[in-house]
């Protein structure tokens, strides 16, 4: 009987070993169940059950088998429940069930820190990865490595800077040290690091079998990351191709796995969303957007920027400035930026003064503008002149403000103030010719004495100029442009006037091709009259006007008498006139119309 009992209980155990290697654990579950049936101390038949649940997901039955068996049949199960409770979301959870595990568990330190990962304490599951990657080796050093690349591309996103060591074999690993370097803006590192990773990536899935449609889909998320380099290095066109590539594929990856995604992406794409929707002008689905965005993940400057715009959008400026309000520098920007749009020229100046930067040139120079535009010319001088006076000015911002002021004063008519202006600049910069002649034009409308020295010590009369005056005496090319003296360059060299005087220059006559008319006939000479106008020719008539109004006058069949005309009675001797053809009457007039031709009916 006990040799029949063992028989059964290795029977048992061989199916689930053979259910195990094959990956049926529907089977490996019948085993334990009979297994446990058969003899219900044996502690490693609930842990099979256990783990046979955990692989067909079935999770609830999984924490129930756990709850009713006792911990003496069970056993530890503190990595088992930790990872239901992983699964399920419950990240707090399966934290506490893994506090209880040994701290030597490898199993148990790598779920936490993916725990860690997905919770963004990034710098902990860092010094976890460290660790394992220090004191442990196995067959999982390779995905270990992976994952240890991926905390430290979050951690370089975060600010914190990594060293990333050259010794990355598999294509997981250099596409995870690629992303590595794109945090760290290293671009070109990064993309080598993907082609090396397209080629490995190949590589092995083919040594393992795998289809082409399944080499392509992995390949395809190692080129989108390598397009989105060349889009950040400038080769748009390059990158575009390679997105329509991908998008022409039209892989089975429609959708997004939400939870594989960090709270900072998850966060990133509602806020593309919510960016994507403003402008195309779907306002509404927009602020539905940002409505969620600031449920699940809180308010922040992004969302109060997008929402500004939506407002803007929308005709309300209003509740765009109250959404603007506070001291940061760039909502500041956009607020001052949605004034000057509205032209609401006063608060916009009081924004302009209340920034930080106030004294910078940018703002120095804005203000200006918006003074002069709201015919406030003396606060704008005011302001120039306290901007002029400020520590620490590049010499270049002191020469923009100063101009401004000459500017301003002409504009004015303050010609006094602006020529004082003036020659604090040639003060401050003498080498400018351009500032001295400004002076010397301000001076010939105050002080033509003045001038006329500044004018002489900047032309002096004894200067040497290398010009020939000869020359631009003759050059016709000053009055029709710099165009015609390239034509008349690119012409060839005039002749020698010894040339022309020994005959020696043949008269280089152009031969053209004889063009006669259509209708030319050799036989019949031409019309002597041809060369001279048409009015002088002799069998030019010329038109009478208003012919017209002679028609139809006096009774009906008579002809208008004349009296200028002389009537001659004619001499027996002089000959009859022939017959012709009757004058008809303007009411017997008729057109001639042409009889048209009946056309043949078609034959089919």
């Amino acid at each position: 009987m006990a040799d029949a009992s063992a028989g059964g209980l290795y029977q048992c155990l061989t199916d689930i070993a053979r259910a195990d290697t094959s990956g049926d654990y529907q089977k490996a579950l019948q085993a334990a169940n009979k297994l446990i049936r058969k003899h219900p101390k044996e502690t490693f038949a609930f842990k099979c059950k256990l783990v046979a649940q955990i692989q067909l997901s079935q999770w609830a039955d999984a924490l129930e088998l756990i709850r009713k068996t006792p911990a003496h049949q069970m056993g530890h199960v503190g990595f088992e429940k930790a990872y239901i409770h992983y699964r399920q979301g419950e990240l707090d959870e399966a934290v506490k069930e893994l506090n209880t595990c040994d701290k030597d568990d490898v199993k148990a330190q790598e779920l936490k820190a993916q725990i860690c990962y997905k919770q963004e304490n990034f710098q902990e599951a860092f010094e976890i990865y460290r660790y394992l990657l220090k004191n442990h080796s196995d067959d999982s050093d390779e995905l270990r490595r992976a994952n240890y690349l991926a905390v430290q591309a979050r951690l370089e996103a975060q600010g914190t800077k990594q060293q990333v060591e050259d010794a990355e074999d598999s294509y997981s690993q250099l596409y995870n040290k690629a992303c590595v370097e794109i945090e760290a803006e290293r671009l070109p590192q990064a993309l080598a690091s993907l082609e090396k990773a397209l080629v490995s990536c190949r590589k092995s899935l083919e040594d393992e079998d795998r289809e082409e449609d399944e080499i392509e889909e992995e390949l395809d998320s190692i080129r989108v990351q390598k397009a989105y380099i060349l889009q950040r290095m400038g080769k748009k066109s390059e990158a575009l191709q390679i997105y329509q590539k991908v998008q022409a594929a039209n892989q089975s990856d429609e959708s997004i796995d939400q939870s594989k995604l960090t709270r900072r992406q998850r966060r990133t794409l509602m806020l593309n969303n919510a960016l994507v929707l403003l402008m195309s002008n779907q306002r509404e689905p927009c602020k539905k957007a940002l409505e969620e965005l600031v449920s699940k993940f809180g308010t922040s400057k992004d969302v109060a920027l997008i929402e500004a715009s939506l407002h803007v959008k929308m005709g309300d400026t209003e509740n765009a400035l109250k959404v603007l309000e506070g001291n940061d520098l760039e909502q500041s920007v956009v607020r001052l930026h949605v004034l000057l749009n509205a032209n609401r020229l006063p608060e916009a100046i009081k924004a302009i003064r209340a920034l930080p930067n106030a004294s910078e040139l940018g703002p120095s120079s804005l203000l200006t503008s918006a003074l002069i535009a709201s015919d406030s010319k003396d606060e704008a001088v005011k302001a120039l002149t306290s901007a002029s006076t400020a520590k620490n000015q590049s010499s270049e911002a002191l020469k923009s403000i100063l101009e401004a002021l000459v500017e301003v004063e002409q504009s004015r008519g303050n010609e006094g103030a602006a020529t004082k202006h003036l020659e604090k600049l040639v003060e401050k910069f003498p080498d400018d010719f351009q500032v001295q002649c400004r002076l010397v034009g301000a001076y010939s409308k105050s002080d033509p004495k003045k001038a006329e020295a500044l004018s002489a010590k900047l032309f002096p009369e004894s200067m040497e100029v290398d010009v020939n005056v000869d020359e631009l005496e003759e050059s016709d090319w000053i009055l029709y442009g710099e165009k015609y003296r390239q034509k008349k360059e690119a012409k060839s060299p005039p002749a020698a006037d010894s040339e022309i005087i020994t005959r020696k220059l043949k008269n280089a006559n152009r031969k053209r091709k004889i063009r006669l008319p259509k209708s030319y006939n050799p036989d019949v000479l031409p019309d002597p009259e041809r060369w001279l106008p048409r009015q002088e020719r002799s069998t030019y008539k010329k038109k009478r006007k208003n012919r017209e109004r002679e028609i139809g006058r006096g009774t009906q069949g008579s002809s208008s008498a004349n009296p200028n005309v002389e009537f001659v009675s004619a001499s027996p001797n002089s000959p009859r006139p022939l017959p012709g053809p009757v004058a008809e009457g303007p009411r017997q007039q008729r057109p001639n119309f042409q009889k048209q031709k009946k056309k043949k009916a078609s034959k089919f």
